[in-house]
C-alpha cells in the first residue's frame, strides 16, 4: 500500500471524471474494485464494454453506459466470444467532455481514446493474461483448424495492447506481481495500490467458531482450470476433512459425501460459510487475491499457495499458512500445520482492515488528483514559442 496523503486539487475547478471498465458481467474482484472507484468519484458515469445487472454489480446500473456490444445477442452471457470486437468497442466511447478518466483494466479498458489535454489513470489488475501469461492455454481450447486463426487474433491484440499504453498517463498496479508485469510487458512504471476489502460487509461472528471435530474447509473460486480447485479438494480428502466448494459449477469433482458443492452463492451465504470454516483453501496463483483477506476479515485463517499475490497478503503462521508447492501433498501438509496452530480472530481482523475500502478510496483519490495536478505542472514548464515572420 502507498503512504496516505491528503486528497487534494491545487486548482480551483474540479475536473469532470469518467470511469471506464472492461465487461461488468459477474461479481468478482475486478467488479468490486469498480464499485469502489465509483464510490470515490460518485458523479462519474461508468463506460463499459458490456454490462449485466443480473450477474454483475447491480448497484452501478443507473450510472453504466455500455458500448454497442450490449445490443448484440449473447453479449452479456458469452462476452468472451466477442473478444475480437473489444478493441473497437473500447475505442467507440466519446469521452471528449471529460477532463479526467479512471480506467479499470484487465483486458482492453486502458486502450480508450482520449485527447492530449485529458488525463488518464489506469488501475491495472493485470496485463491481459491471454496475451502474455497463458497464450498457449487459451489457444489449446480451440480445435486445430481454428487455432491458427485464434493465434493471429491474439498476435494482433498483443501489438495493439503494447501500443495503447501510450494512452495512459499513470498506471496503478493492484500488486507487486502486476507492477512487475506492467514493467516487463509495457515498459512503464506504476504505483502499487492493493484492491479494497469490504470490512464492513465481511465481519467475524464468534458464535459461529468451528469446532475441531466437525469443522469444514472452504474453497471459494470461479470454475476455471488455473484456480486448481482439484488440488485443494484432494488435499482435504487425503487428510479426512470435509470441504465445501462455492463460486461456480465445478465439474469433475469426486463423488464424495465429504465434498459439498454449492455453486454460486450470495454474499450473505458466503460470509456465513467463511465464519464457520476452519480455513479457506486457496491453491491458485493470483495477481493479488481478495478472498483471503475477506476470510481474515471474518476472523478465519487461510491456507494459500505461497506465490504471487498471496505473499503480499498472507502472513505465514499469523494470518494463515503459505504452502510452498502447488500440489496435493503440500496442501495436505499445510492443513495439518494449520490445525496445530492457534489463530487469533482479532489479529486476523486487524490485518484485513489494513486493506479496507475507505483506505483504498482515500489513496486512489490522492493518486488520481496528483496525476491531474502534474498536468498543470508540466504545462507551466513548457516553453512559449513565438511565431516570427520571415522579415522579422
Amino acid at each position: 500500500m502507498i503512504e496516505r496523503a491528503g486528497s487534494r486539487m491545487d486548482h480551483e475547478v474540479a475536473p469532470k471524471v469518467a470511469i471506464v471498465s472492461d465487461p461488468l458481467v459477474q461479481r468478482g474482484g475486478a467488479e468490486r474494485v469498480v464499485e469502489a472507484i465509483a464510490e470515490a468519484f460518485p458523479s462519474a458515469p461508468i463506460f463499459t464494454i458490456v454490462y449485466s445487472a443480473d450477474r454483475g454489480p447491480a448497484s452501478l446500473s443507473a450510472r453504466v453506459r455500455p458500448s454497442y456490444l450490449q445490443r448484440m445477442p449473447g453479449a452479456q452471457s458469452s462476452h468472451r466470444v466477442f473478444l475480437p470486437l473489444f478493441v473497437s468497442a473500447i475505442e467507440s466511447f466519446d469521452l471528449s467532455e471529460f477532463d479526467l478518466i479512471v480506467s479499470s483494466h484487465h483486458t482492453v479498458a486502458k486502450g480508450l481514446l482520449r485527447g492530449a489535454d485529458q488525463v488518464h489513470v489506469c488501475y491495472c489488475h493485470t496485463p491481459m493474461r491471454a496475451l502474455w501469461e497463458r497464450s498457449a492455454a487459451e489457444l489449446s481450447i480451440f480445435p486445430p483448424p481454428l487455432r491458427l486463426l485464434a493465434g493471429a487474433v491474439l498476435g494482433r491484440l498483443r501489438v495493439w495492447d503494447v501500443s495503447s499504453t501510450s494512452r495512459v498517463d499513470q498506471f496503478v498496479a493492484n500488486s507487486r506481481v502486476t507492477q512487475n508485469r506492467i514493467a516487463k510487458h509495457y515498459g512503464r512504471p506504476s504505483i502499487v495500490l492493493n484492491p479494497p476489502i469490504d470490512t464492513e460487509l465481511f465481519t467475524p461472528d464468534p458464535a459461529a467458531a468451528p469446532s475441531d471435530a466437525n469443522g469444514y474447509y472452504l474453497i471459494a473460486s470461479r470454475a476455471v482450470p488455473y484456480k486448481r480447485v482439484d488440488i485443494a479438494v484432494e488435499a482435504a480428502r487425503s487428510v479426512g476433512r470435509r470441504v465445501i466448494v462455492v463460486g461456480g459449477v465445478h465439474k469433475d469433482l469426486p463423488d464424495d459425501p465429504a465434498v459439498i458443492t454449492l455453486g454460486v452463492v450470495d454474499d450473505a451465504r458466503l460470509i456465513g460459510l467463511m465464519r464457520g470454516a476452519r480455513a479457506l483453501l486457496f491453491p491458485q496463483y493470483e495477481d493479488f487475491g481478495m478472498t483471503p483477506l475477506e476470510m481474515n476479515a471474518c476472523g478465519r485463517p487461510v491456507i494459500a499457495f505461497g506465490a504471487g499475490g498471496a505473499t503480499e497478503t498472507v502472513l505465514d503462521g499469523k494470518t494463515g499458512i503459505l504452502v510452498p508447492d502447488q500440489t496435493v501433498e503440500a496442501f495436505a501438509t499445510g492443513i495439518r500445520r494449520a490445525e496445530e496452530l492457534h489463530f487469533n480472530a482479532v489479529e486476523l481482523r486487524k490485518h484485513a482492515e489494513l486493506f479496507s475500502r475507505h483506505i483504498f478510496i482515500d489513496q486512489l483519490r490522492t493518486i488520481v488528483y496528483d496525476a491531474w495536478n502534474r498536468r498543470f505542472e508540466r504545462s507551466e514548464q513548457l516553453p512559449n514559442f513565438v511565431t516570427r515572420s520571415r522579415d522579422g
